[in-house]
Formats: C-alpha cells, sequence, structure tokens
C-alpha cells in the first residue's frame, strides 16, 4: 500500500526511527485513519524532519514518560512540559509541527486526514470541527484513550493476532472520542482556560499535599470545583503556572529531602511518597535535582 500520509515510513523518516509498525482502518467511507508506533530509547536525537502541511492531525498517546522535550508551531517555539504515561497530544499538521526530542519516547500516533474528521463528527452528530486547541508541548490526560491504545498495542507487536474488524473499532472509538471531547469548532492560537481562585487553588494543593503518594483522583478535586477533570487540569496549570504533575511531584521531592534529614533510607521515603520502588524514587530525585539521594543518607 502507498503511504501518503503522515504514518508509518514518512512518521519513522521524521523521528529518525529503525521501525515504524502501523495499521489503517478501513471502515469509514472514503477516508482512512492509519495509527503507527514511535519508539526511540535514545535521548537527544536532535529536531525531528518536517512533515509536509496538510490538512490532517495527527493524535498521539504516549507508553512512556517524556520529561522534557521541545515543541515548535509555524516555526516558533511553544510551552511544554514533562508528558507523562497517558499524555494525548493534538497536532494539526497546518502548523508544521517539529519537535526536539530530548528524552527516549514511545507514543502512538493516529493520522487523521480532513475527510476522516468529517466522516467522524457526521458518524457521532456533532457540528463539524476544525481542529485542536489544546497545547501539544503539554497535551491532556486522557484514560479513555490511553486504554484504547493499550489495547491496540497486540496490533503492532503481534501482526497476527489483530484482525481488520478489531483495528477498525479501536481505531474509530479512540478517534470519535478525541473529536467529542477535544476538538473545536474554530481553530484558535492558543486555548484559553478558566482559572482558579485563590482558595480553589489554596484548597486543591492543601489536597495534593495530604495525599503525595497518589491516592487522590483527579475527579476528587474537580467536583470540588464543579469542573470536569480536565478543565480542572486546565485551570490548575493556568492558575499555578506547573501542571498538577509538575507541582505534586515538586513537592514530593521536597518531602523526601525533610525525610533524608529526619534519617529515613531511600526504600522507607519512596515507599511514604507512593512511589513503586527505591529505584524510581532514586531516578525521579536525581533527575529533578542533579543529586543522588543515597549519598545524602550517608552524610
Amino acid at each position: 500500500m502507498e503511504e501518503t500520509g503522515a504514518y508509518g515510513e514518512r512518521l519513522r523518516k521524521t523521528f529518525k526511527v529503525a521501525r515504524a509498525p502501523f495499521v489503517v482502518a478501513k471502515t469509514l467511507k472514503n477516508a482512512r485513519i492509519a495509527v503507527t508506533e514511535i519508539r526511540c530509547d535514545k535521548a537527544n536525537t536532535g529536531l525531528s524532519e518536517p512533515i509536509p502541511v496538510e490538512d490532517a492531525f495527527l493524535m498521539t498517546v504516549q507508553l512512556r514518560e517524556v520529561p522534557a522535550h521541545d515543541m515548535f508551531l509555524d516555526g516558533k517555539q511553544v510551552k511544554t512540559a514533562v508528558l507523562p504515561v497517558g499524555t494525548a497530544s493534538f497536532y494539526d499538521l497546518r502548523t508544521s509541527p517539529m519537535a526536539n526530542s530530548i528524552s527516549a519516547f514511545n507514543h502512538i500516533s493516529f493520522y487523521v486526514p480532513r475527510a476522516a474528521l468529517a466522516a467522524i463528527t457526521d458518524k457521532e452528530g456533532i457540528p463539524p470541527m476544525d481542529g485542536f486547541n489544546h497545547n501539544p508541548g503539554i497535551g491532556v490526560q486522557d484514560p479513555v484513550m490511553y486504554n484504547l491504545v493499550r489495547a491496540m498495542l497486540p496490533a503492532f507487536r503481534f501482526p497476527g493476532l489483530a484482525n481488520q474488524l478489531f483495528v477498525d473499532h479501536l481505531t474509530v472509538a479512540a478517534t470519535a472520542h478525541a473529536v467529542r471531547y477535544h476538538a473545536c469548532a474554530v481553530r484558535q492560537q492558543a486555548a484559553r482556560y478558566k482559572s482558579l481562585s485563590s482558595l480553589e487553588l489554596s484548597m486543591a494543593q492543601e489536597r495534593l499535599s495530604e495525599h503525595l503518594d497518589g491516592d487522590l483522583r483527579l475527579e476528587d478535586l474537580s467536583d470540588e470545583c464543579g469542573m470536569s477533570p480536565l478543565e480542572f487540569a486546565s485551570a490548575f496549570e493556568e492558575t499555578a503556572g506547573r501542571s498538577i504533575h509538575a507541582w505534586r511531584g515538586d513537592l514530593r521531592i521536597e518531602r523526601a529531602k525533610r525525610l533524608i534529614v529526619k534519617g529515613y533510607d531511600t526504600e522507607t521515603t519512596s515507599g511514604l511518597l507512593g512511589y513503586e520502588n527505591a529505584e524510581d524514587f532514586v531516578r525521579d530525585f536525581h533527575r529533578r535535582t542533579g543529586i543522588d539521594p543515597r549519598g545524602l543518607t550517608r552524610q
């Protein structure tokens, strides 16, 4: 099959990786959606190759945390942040997106041409959409898209296990969800989000500080402010100047420093702060501070 869009071989060359397995959904009339897995285990691979401008979109879902990266749209650098696992980003290929890959990465990309976007809005019975207003350098947490993508992984890792019906169903389901919840009728230069009041921000930060072990749902915070989880996450970042993930991560490190000074070892500290294991804690601490916390315990 000849590839004419931003998927498969073209994305392989864009990100300078060895392989870029892809599948194509064939269920939409007169339109196609192609899905590609891109994985790069090397850091600092530099700027991606430019993708030819076209009236289409890329929707990516991160399978691996991206601690650092740069993003350029229409040649201008935009704000970026850590992209945790499960982050969804939406790229308008009319804006010539380019990335500077500082960290290793692994993501799934959905190539959605204009015809496919129109077919989805018609199928879903929603007004025509012109794009996505989220900054792709920051993205949004979307557990629905993440879990649909995880279900698709065998189609890339073990192609013989996934038939066309399976691929079609999951691809269209993920795209329809993204269009319904993230697309917009009028493309803007930047999305504008509601801010939190000083009291709402203070209450949210207090709740987060009480649950650094992660035993707190985003829905619990958003419900208190009368927002959806995505609206609350955006409003928190707009008001605090940092994402919830970044704010909580920095606070965990500050709390860790105090625990280590009191004599707690890295194993105990990591457990108290909700890390999966001591190795993850040591890696996160070093990434954020440049210091190995195991050395602090010996001082």
